[in-house]
């Protein structure tokens, strides 16, 4: 990645896609005691584009760990600042926008980034809402579990993107739930094939809890 400008010292903090927000609070203690001033950060969405989706599509097979999941390797500029590497291994995500179910946001994430249509029957919330980085940002995840047809992922896949410049150059990756979760243990060791992203793993992990918990 080539850096052409660093805009920091003239974007104000609230002008941008994200807006950091800074408050002075107290704390109201359970003793009913307050605590000293202080000052909180925050980055925020706007409202009603404020939560995201984590979609974790999967084609069954009989051992849940056979099961083929879809993910997407895509370029990631905040892991670049740290580790000099562009890209990153994830979950088809995005955001939600307005009203949105989250499962009607997963089949439409879906379409954009690996250009597969599904049946909203085929997509299933799987555990809760959770904040990725509750310490810094308002934003909340939903995961949700979309089975794919037999032959989905056979041949090249033509994703219509978002027209967005950070979409371009993703790769899609299909492999075993057995050798995500394997490549996500090993996150951060080597120059192997890693997964690094919060929301993928536990993508992973709750849907391999689903899949064993079904008869």
């Amino acid at each position: 990645m080539e850096l052409i400008q660093d805009l920091s010292a003239i974007s104000p903090p609230l002008s941008g896609f994200l807006k950091r927000h800074r408050h002075r609070i107290k704390t109201l203690l359970s003793d009913g005691t307050r605590t000293d001033t202080f000052v909180v950060d925050y980055v925020d969405r706007s409202p009603h584009r404020r939560d995201a989706v984590g979609v974790i599509a999967f084609l069954r097979a009989e051992d849940p760990l056979d099961t083929i999941v879809l993910l997407r390797e895509q370029v990631r500029y905040p892991p670049h600042v740290v580790l000099g590497r562009a890209t990153l291994i994830e979950c088809v995500a995005g955001i939600i926008e307005g009203d949105e179910a989250p499962e009607l946001a997963a089949l439409r994430e879906l379409y954009e980034e690996a250009g597969i249509r599904a049946e909203p029957a085929k997509a299933k919330r799987v555990g809760g809402w959770f904040f990725p980085s509750p310490g810094i940002l308002t934003e909340r995840i939903a995961i949700v579990a979309v089975e794919l047809e037999p032959g989905a992922l056979d041949g090249p896949l033509a994703p219509p993107g978002d027209g967005s410049a950070m979409e371009e150059g993703a790769e899609l990756l299909s492999m075993s739930l057995r050798d995500a979760l394997a490549f996500a243990d090993r996150g951060g060791t080597g120059d192997d094939l890693q997964i690094q992203d919060a929301k993928t793993e536990l993508a992973l992990f709750r849907l391999k809890r689903m899949l064993e918990a079904e008869p």
